[in-house]
């Protein structure tokens, strides 16, 4: 009896050893190494998602390259007063040309920042250029008011700008505004050529005309942009407004080249002394861009910064005046004075390397 009993609870033990044996060859201790999975909020916390308006940056030979895919909008609404004079020594021959023209240039910039964000700038401008030219072509094509010219030109303008005024939008909905003396003095260089097919009816001192020209131009440009005082307005979501000042403790110097081919199309009317034209042109142009930032802080020890950029884009104008001779139509020495408006908008993508 007593035998029997611990007959059965052997074999009942051993039963159990197999069962558990079998059990752990069906389910291995050492598991594929396959990580456990992560919770998505984690990740995101660790890896902020990319702004959508943020550039492609890349670290480069030491320094950082970038490309802002999303365009650059500029428009500015120019205004203009202009004093010519031109020598046409034989009627409908060759003629020189002279002209002085004050510029207002309020530029009004919109760009994604480097946050993500959205900016907005505001820089008034003042400009002062000076332009001469020649011209020569056939003015009347078989006695069909039609006519070619052709011809070459060369000018030199300043630009005066302060203050400037910056805007921030961040993706966070953080906004900030600033705005800085930020003198700046920059001269301006063109030398082209064009070309234009033009047509014209007049009769009893009235008369008009329109046509069309083409242009190409090669522009270079000098800035000198010293740092000034100035003030900006922070707000954050969650935390009180603040305003702070401070100084742009620098000093930049840029050169850039452009290649301008210009398109446009013109009309005007005249009616004794007064003459009113009209105009629209499209001009695409690459410009590449070397700048220098020094800081005049000398305890910050801040070495220079060194940029090449190059900016692609098309500009759109029209433009209106009303003129004005100031001597009788039909000497060879003429002279007129002008007011009018060219507002242009201009779309460019911008790529940078800085050191």
């Amino acid at each position: 009896m007593v035998y029997s009993s611990i007959h059965e609870a052997l074999h009942e033990t051993y039963k159990a050893s197999v069962l558990a044996m079998s059990q752990i060859s069906a389910n291995p201790l050492y598991r594929s190494p396959t990580p456990p999975p992560q919770n998505n909020d984690e990740v995101n916390k660790r890896q902020p998602p990319r702004a959508l308006t943020a550039p492609y940056t890349a670290k480069v030979f030491g320094g950082e390259a970038k490309f802002q895919p999303i365009p650059t909008v500029t428009f500015t609404p120019a205004t203009h007063a202009t004093i010519a004079a031109r020598i046409t020594p034989l009627p409908g021959g060759p003629s020189v040309g002279a002209s002085a023209t004050a510029r207002f240039l309020p530029d009004i910039v919109l760009r994604p920042n480097d946050a993500g964000g959205l900016n907005v700038s505001v820089t008034p401008k003042m400009q002062l250029q000076l332009n001469a030219d020649l011209t020569a072509g056939i003015p009347n094509i078989l006695g069909t008011g039609i006519g070619v010219r052709g011809g070459g030109s060369a000018s030199k303008w300043f630009t005066f700008n302060a203050p400037e005024a910056r805007f921030n939008l961040n993706p966070d909905l953080s906004f900030n505004a600033s705005a800085h003396l930020n003198p700046a003095l920059t001269t301006t260089q063109r030398i082209g050529l064009n070309g234009g097919l033009q047509g014209r009816v007049s009769s009893s001192g009235l008369g008009a005309g329109a046509g069309v020209d083409q242009a190409f131009t090669h522009q270079t440009q000098q800035e000198f942009k010293l740092g000034g005082p100035g003030v900006k307005f922070e707000m954050i979501p969650g935390s009180k407004p603040t305003i702070t000042q401070n100084v742009d403790k620098t000093v930049s110097i840029s050169n850039s080249y452009s290649f301008l081919p210009r398109t446009s199309v013109n009309a005007n009317a005249q009616a004794g002394p007064l003459t009113v034209s009209a105009g629209a042109g499209v001009l695409p142009g690459v410009t590449v861009k070397y700048k220098v930032t020094l800081s005049t802080d000398l305890a910050s020890k801040t070495p220079p910064k060194t940029e090449v950029s190059v900016s692609s884009g098309v500009r759109l104008d029209g433009s209106f005046a009303i003129g004005a001779s100031l001597l009788p139509r039909d000497w060879p020495v003429s002279l007129s004075a002008s007011v009018g408006a060219q507002p242009y908008v201009r779309v460019s993508a911008d790529a940078s390397y800085t050191v």
